[in-house]
């Protein structure tokens, strides 16, 4: 095994940030909006060249939801590429995108069961 280089300091200063977005989140798009946005600054901060993108309907990063893992997958031009290549095999990014993609995840699934305790109510006049 390689040397593992961490990332952990870039991770703590798009972490509290990335929750306080979430949390504000009202629907499905904007959670996967803000996880594609943020993973995707985070990415660029550490790697330069491989400048990921997103817009306003997904990016290099995107959310899935299921139950597979990784919960996130990546676009070809990012993962083919050698400078994410060795990311992903010596350090802990990928470890660290699971993580913001988990809480994504369960965002959604919150979002989900509110929605639907909110269309189960009726409206009495």
């Amino acid at each position: 095994m390689g040397y593992k280089k961490s990332f952990s300091e870039v991770d703590s200063k798009y972490w509290a940030d990335y929750k306080v977005r979430l949390s504000k989140a009202q629907g499905v798009q904007d959670v996967k909006k803000i996880f594609s946005m943020v993973i995707a600054d985070m990415v660029k901060e550490i790697e330069v060249d491989l400048n990921p993108v997103y817009t306003e309907f997904g990016g290099d990063f995107e959310l899935v939801v299921g139950e597979e893992k990784p919960r996130y997958k990546v676009s070809s031009k990012i993962d083919g590429d050698p400078n994410y290549i060795n990311l992903v095999e010596y350090s802990d990014l990928p470890t660290i995108i699971e993580k913001y993609a988990e809480m994504g995840v369960n965002k959604i699934i919150h979002l989900g069961t509110k929605e639907e305790a909110e269309n189960g109510k009726k409206i009495i006049h």
